[in-house]
């Protein structure tokens, strides 16, 4: 090899080394990716608890990690069992409103509830995962360092290509992220680098046993620090394999295959020595070597009908998870554009190796190729092996690919290189690398932490002038003094965004969630349960006297199309029990459900379509558009079902009731249903001018009613002098004081 360019591969570690530990500072304590649930596994060891033993149902902090191969557990353990982490169950408050795995979710991106006690100096278990995570980081270090050694060795000619691939690997946000995490991810990935080095360098150089011992032995680590560390033993024998295939001599000779097979032997043996009992363990206590059917029935299993084409619908979460996807899944990079780049940047680099395989085939020297189908077979045999898990168990992230990242960095750049004249070589490596580096520093300030915020950021000195006061006390202990929405105007699929100002009036013990609902007509429309603070400031929290800004996100559901008006409600309830301290008003009266307000209604009379249309003026004031039922023959005792629709054309001053009379062929009434509107919900003097709304109505049709022809007349009255209004003609001329509204056959 040619003269190794140090200088840039100390400065490339040492900005890894940096940014790893900005990204362990910046993600609180146990946010990062299963962090949840790999610290406690850490904990029991080093508790002296020995290894766990699964069973569904069993209760643990663990879950199904409990299930992995514990070598990673066990050093980190080992570097932190002097420390008192008794604080543990107090640290782990969960937030029950965390949006685990809802990245375009605002709020609730926390899975704990975090306090000053994660403040420096750490101390305890916060003290405990931090020493681990910069373990992590330093075996990140270990890996960047291979993504460099690999590529040069493969092209030791190209150190500026080495040192691209590095960087590619070191400024990768999500490997930054999942590097500066208590996650196992980070030993297996480092080793399965270094077997993936060492099996390149046997290919070229030829076996020595020595090696193919030092093989095993990693291969065996790797097995003991994550299941997926098993796909490297096929990838041995391939790796194995290529010399004897590049050598037509011994291509079909049995002396090869007999050397093939003892040198597989002399790999097999340390790695069976090192994590074989693992695997028997498994075997006396679950009845499957790899404790696979022990981890999903922790986990979860997916649905039966589940099939691996569905899968597909999953990719784009998994690709975005590969470049960058912090938190609990659910925090994406800003902005959202950066992706689409990346997901350029890795369709050339595809096309490019076409282009590079091409080449080495229009030159006859694809046997100097063969060397690459050790990395393409490992990213191969990765993947593979991801698939066959997440087809079992909901598990597409792209982070999980990273134990061939030095494969995948190595052959990504080679193929966007390959599209790059030499006298620009250089210029074109460094863009994807300077682009994801930018990532890589912005990321903690744009994406995690604004995802975290902290509780003093909620609390106000007073209630902004914009607000709409309210006054509502809660049990005595809080206040809701005001309110804001973004927007009066709604349309189905809108986000409404809610701010409430809460006053504490007393010290609360207990945690209560907040519920923001827009409902209308006996449908949900859109409803948002958190702690205050998007989860982060519980009430437990709060102190008497504080005023603490709370801001909520309501997705409108694309039921709101026809069922209107719509109000807004909030309040706060036992997230356990699903109590509600009472509410009552300045004058100490009780409020059943304390609405905040009405919204406006958002649609037109074109947005309206009834099955049977009208547009019948009642004296200037209402609209009737028209009505909807299921059947004009109704039988004797059963109600007839239908739908009204009316438009407010002025401001309604009064109370109208809506009446609806079925009257024979004499005139007389046989059966009404008269009430006001949607059952007094929405009584005609809230309506505003244009708004549309849909009244349900039931007529009975009584079981004595002779079969026949029935007519149904429909009008409003006022509900305190009882005086029907007018329906007008075209001329505004008066008609009737009702409308011929249908004609019923109504059968025996």
């Amino acid at each position: 090899m040619k003269k190794q360019p140090t200088a840039g591969v100390l400065l490339i570690l040492c900005c890894f080394l940096l940014l790893g530990l900005v990204y362990s500072i910046a993600t609180p304590v146990l946010e990062a990716s299963d962090e949840l649930n790999h610290y406690p596994f850490v904990e029991h060891l080093a508790r002296g608890k020995g290894l766990p033993v699964q069973q569904p149902g069993q209760e643990s902090h663990f879950g199904q990690e409990g299930s992995q191969p514990p070598l990673y557990y066990a050093l980190a353990a080992a570097l932190t069992f002097w420390i008192d982490t008794g604080d543990l169950s107090d640290l782990l408050d969960l937030n029950p409103h965390a949006r685990r795995g809802v990245p375009l979710a605002e709020d609730n991106k926390n899975m704990i509830v975090h306090t000053e006690r994660e403040s420096f100096p750490w101390r305890g278990t916060v003290l405990a995962v931090h020493i681990i995570r910069l373990f992590s980081v330093l075996l990140g270090v270990g890996t960047v360092l291979c993504t460099y050694l690999l590529t040069r060795r493969l092209f030791p000619g190209q150190p500026t290509l080495a040192l691209g691939a590095m960087a590619l690997n070191a400024f990768l946000p999500m490997f930054l992220f999942i590097s500066a995490s208590v996650n196992n991810d980070n030993l297996v990935v480092l080793l399965s680098s270094l077997v993936l080095l060492l099996m390149v360098r046997l290919a070229q150089e030829g076996s020595r046993r020595r090696d193919l011992l030092l093989l095993g032995g990693l291969i065996g680590l790797a097995c003991l620090s994550k299941l997926s560390g098993l796909a490297l033993l096929p990838l041995a024998g391939l790796a194995l394999a290529l010399p004897r295939i590049a050598d037509s001599q011994n291509r079909a000779g049995w002396r090869a295959i007999q050397r093939w097979v003892v040198d597989f032997g002399l790999v097999l043996l340390p790695a069976l020595l090192i994590a074989g009992w693992w695997f028997a363990r498994n075997w006396q206590l679950y009845g499957d070597p790899t404790g696979l059917n022990a981890m999903l029935a922790v986990a979860g299993g997916r649905p039966e009908e589940f099939a691996l084409i569905d899968l597909l619908g999953e990719f784009q979460g998994f690709r975005i998870n590969f470049w960058g996807l912090f938190g609990a899944v659910n925090v994406l990079m800003r902005p959202l554009w950066v992706y689409r780049l990346l997901d350029v940047f890795t369709l050339v680099s595809v096309a490019g190796l076409g282009v590079w395989l091409w080449r080495l085939r229009r030159n006859r020297r694809l046997s100097a190729g063969l060397l690459f189908l050790i990395p393409a077979a490992w990213i191969g045999l990765e993947f593979v092996a991801l698939v066959r898990w997440t087809s079992l168990t909901a598990a597409s992230q792209g982070r999980l690919m990273f134990p061939t990242i030095s494969a995948i960095f190595l052959l990504l750049l080679l193929g966007w290189s390959s599209w790059l004249p030499p006298r620009w070589r250089r210029i074109g490596i460094a863009l994807p690398v300077a682009f994801l580096f930018v990532l890589a520093v912005s990321a903690p300030l744009t994406a995690i932490l604004p995802a975290y915020p902290l509780p003093a950021q909620q609390i106000v000195e007073s209630v902004p002038s914009t607000a709409q006061p309210f006054a509502v006390d809660y049990g005595g202990t809080a206040r809701l003094l005001a309110f804001e929405v973004d927007k009066k105007l709604v349309h189905p699929g809108d986000t409404l965004k809610v701010t409430l100002y809460w006053q504490a009036l007393a010290p609360m013990a207990k945690d209560y969630s907040v519920f923001v609902q827009l409902f209308g007509w006996q449908k949900d429309l859109g409803q948002s349960d958190s702690y205050p603070g998007g989860g982060s400031n519980p009430t437990s929290h709060w102190t008497p006297g504080q005023i603490i800004r709370d801001t909520h996100h309501l997705f409108i559901s694309g039921n709101a199309l026809g069922l209107r008006p719509a109000w807004i409600a909030a309040g706060l309830y036992d997230f356990e029990t699903g109590e509600r301290p009472t509410a009552t008003d300045a004058q100490g009266q009780a409020v059943i459900f304390p609405i905040l307000m009405k919204l406006q209604s958002s649609w037109t009379a074109s947005a309206w379509q009834p099955d049977n249309p009208l547009d019948v003026n009642f004296a200037d004031r209402v609209r009737l558009l028209g009505y909807d039922t299921t059947t004009h023959a109704p039988r004797a005792g059963e109600d007839w079902n239908f739908t009204l629709y009316w438009q407010a054309t002025g401001e309604m001053d009064r109370e109208y009731t809506i009446f609806a009379h079925l009257v024979d062929e004499s005139g007389g009434i046989v059966s009404q249903a008269d009430g006001l509107p949607l059952m007094g919900f929405y009584p005609s003097s809230q309506w505003a001018a244009g708004e549309i709304l849909n009244d349900i109505r039931l007529l009975p049709i009584g079981g004595s009613l002779s079969a026949g022809t029935y007519r149904v007349l429909v009008g409003l009255y006022d509900a305190t002098t009882g005086q029907r209004l007018s329906v007008l003609d075209a001329a505004d001329q008066t008609t009737d004081n009702f409308v011929l509204l249908a004609t019923l056959d109504v059968q025996p």
